[in-house]
């Protein structure tokens, strides 16, 4: 939603008489030029709203045109502005604003929705090449505006925004296969073929769909993972932490390495898909010179490599195909550290 900035004009012009002494040529000018131009009176100006503000005064703008959105934001205007690259200041504004709207004890579950929306976009194929770095950057930069009136969780100012993303990502990091639907009671009640026969078509056909949407949601989740881990977010811990940086480092990779390396033995197979994503963020973000982590990388690599020749999936062979080959190219700078 958008406000006018400025609204038309109105001329208030006024008959004005000459000087009763002027000749007639001089007053036939003067009501010409009265016509052109707009009258001033000469005390002040006339009764009713003064006109808007010009152009000419552009601090004005951004107040007059932010203030009325600050009042309508939405989960979808939130995603829009993911989409667009606000800058962090105003993001915040908006979260801050939104949650000041809806108060609960997770204020930004919402706001974390609508950062996975927009990196999803419209669930197309597509969706699965936008880089998530570059959202979870904007979200983080704005969480650093984040007051002490932002509580998600127990945690309150700029580690609010970190903290609503950690539980979503581990929330979202086991999946949970589409329960087969049962009849009901209603269902149970004989009725006749055709309409017994469209009934089942039409709930099956949904069932299918539900399922099909949650396997590219729980992918997407890998994905977020992956590159949260990579630009930190799984390493902020609360403030007050002792050795804060360091020990939430270590417990943010202890639970991806511990998601990758079970996703692996799992039955299926939208689960190694979201277990090699995220094992190549956690050889990505490996400490250097340890030839025992090295090691068991490249064992994990390979058993990746083992389920990949199973997918029966095209789209989702196509994503292995493409980060598997890239984690071997991480793997092998990690060589290159120990040697």
């Amino acid at each position: 939603m958008s406000t006018t900035l400025s609204t038309p004009t109105t001329s208030h012009a006024t008959p004005h008489p000459g000087p009763a002494a002027h000749p007639a040529a001089h007053t036939q000018q003067q009501q010409q030029q009265q016509q052109q131009q707009p009258h001033q009176p000469p005390h002040g100006p006339p009764h009713g709203p003064p006109a808007a503000p010009t152009p000419q005064h552009p601090p004005h703008a951004p107040a007059t045109h932010l203030a009325p959105l600050a009042l309508n934001i939405t989960k979808n205007t939130l995603c829009e502005a993911f989409l667009q690259g606000v800058d962090a200041s105003t993001l915040a504004n908006m979260v801050t604003n939104f949650a000041a709207a809806h108060p609960s004890p997770t204020p930004l579950t919402a706001v974390v929705d609508a950062l996975f929306d927009a990196i999803a976009g419209d669930g197309a194929p597509a969706a699965f090449t936008r880089d998530p770095h570059p959202y979870l950057r904007r979200f983080l930069d704005a969480s650093a505006y984040f007051s002490g009136a932002i509580v998600h969780a127990g945690v309150a100012g700029p580690l609010a925004g970190p903290r609503a993303l950690q539980m979503q990502i581990r929330k979202y990091s086991t999946w949970t296969p589409t329960t087969p639907l049962r009849p009901t009671t209603q269902q149970r009640v004989p009725a006749g073929p055709a309409t017994s026969s469209a009934s089942s078509l039409s709930d099956e056909m949904h069932r299918i769909a539900t399922d099909r949407q949650r396997r590219k949601d729980h992918i997407q989740w890998a994905r977020i993972h992956a590159a949260a881990l990579e630009v930190g977010v799984l390493g902020m811990g609360r403030v007050g932490d002792a050795d804060n940086s360091g020990y939430a480092y270590a417990m943010g990779r202890a639970f991806s390495e511990m998601m990758a390396r079970d996703a692996v033995w799992e039955p299926d197979e939208v689960e190694w898909v979201a277990g090699i994503c995220v094992l190549r963020a956690v050889i990505r973000t490996a400490m250097r010179g340890d030839r025992r982590q090295r090691d068991e990388y490249d064992e994990l690599l390979r058993t990746y490599e083992g389920r990949w020749k199973e997918i029966k999936d095209e789209a989702r062979q196509t994503i292995v195909t493409e980060v598997l080959l890239s984690a071997k190219d991480d793997l092998a700078r990690l060589d290159e550290s120990i040697s």
